[in-house]
């Protein structure tokens, strides 16, 4: 189990850091301590479904994001009415999506 916990951790830093989180403010949105968000990611917690659906909700993914096994980022983008992107279409939000995962597999971070 210490494997599975250590993979569920590094995937829940992989997209902390994609979104440009830090493990407080990760902790702040899912009303949880930074200290556990650090354990969870390295693997030291047992971490309940409780504390994993406030995690993805303030990853703004979905439950099942966090295991996927492929672990192709989730690229969410969040349109303000002010952002430079809330010009576009859905249309064209989504091929901007398609664009970041393709440059994602492209270029992969280390």
């Amino acid at each position: 189990m210490k494997r599975e916990r250590k993979e569920l951790g590094t995937r829940i830093k992989e997209l902390r850091q994609i979104m440009g989180l830090t493990q407080e403010m990760l902790g702040e949105m899912a009303d949880l301590s930074y200290k556990f968000i650090g354990e969870v990611e390295r693997g030291k917690a047992n971490v309940s479904i409780d504390s994993l659906v406030r995690i993805a909700r303030a990853l703004d993914i979905s439950l099942g994001d966090l295991f996927r096994p492929d672990k192709t980022p989730v690229i969410t983008i969040k349109v303000k009415e002010k952002s430079p992107l809330s010009k576009f279409s859905p249309d064209n939000i989504q091929t901007i999506k398609k664009a970041l995962k393709l440059l994602s597999k492209a270029f992969p971070q280390q």
